[in-house]
This record gives C-alpha cells, structure tokens and sequence, in this order.
C-alpha cells in the first residue's frame, strides 16, 4: 500500500513537470530611477513594458541602475524566462536587462497598474 502510494506520488510529480512549459522572450521597455525610493542602499529601478500598458517590474538596484545611466537609451530589450505550469499558473524571471545578465538587487517586484487588457505572460 505504502509503496503505491509511494509510485503514484513520483508520477504525478514527474507528470506536472512534463507539463510545464518553459520559453525566453524578449520584451521592449522603458525605465526610469527613483533615487528617492531606496532598500537598503539601493535606488529604484521600474521598467515599463512598451508594448503592453500598465504592466512593469521593479529592481532595487545600484548596479542596473549605473549600466541603464550609462547605456542612456530611453528603451532597452529585457529577457524573461517565463514558465507555465500545468495547472495555469505562470511565474517568470528576468534573464537580462539591456546586455546587463547579472546585477545585485535587494528586492525586486512585479506588477500592474489601473485594468490592462493584456499580459506579456499570455
């Protein structure tokens, strides 16, 4: 008995997991610095995405926050790494920020303002 139940425990979890799917996509954005807003140390970071309204994401971090300063492109391409899970659920991760893979960040966020129409993780 314990050993069925054992059996079925691995294949279900191995079944939600083959159900997943996992894709890199490349979004425009624009961003601006609040060196107002702080964590720690850290000055806010919020990108827009260009192409849906009213969807961003938030880094506190000095690092991104220096390279976008230096890039001085009002829009840059930001990589995500978004994965839908069996049961609908979508979680995703920045992979990269204008040419910029790697940063230190005390706290980051996603999020939406006002009712937009669509999501970048459709």
């Amino acid at each position: 008995m314990i050993r069925a139940l054992c059996i079925l425990f691995i294949i279900s979890g191995t079944a939600c997991s083959v159900l997943e799917q996992t894709k890199t996509q490349e979004f425009r954005m624009t961003w601006k610095i609040d060196p107002e807003d702080k964590n720690g140390e850290n000055s806010l970071v919020e990108l827009s995405f260009v192409d849906f309204p009213g969807h961003f994401i938030g880094e506190y971090s000095n690092q991104l926050a220096d390279h976008l300063k230096k890039e001085a492109r009002e829009e840059v391409p930001a990589t995500f790494e978004i994965t839908r899970g069996a049961f609908g659920n979508v979680s995703y991760s920045v992979r990269e920020i204008s040419g910029l893979k790697q940063w230190a960040a005390s706290f980051s966020y996603g999020g939406t303002s006002g009712s937009p129409e669509r999501s970048p993780f459709e």
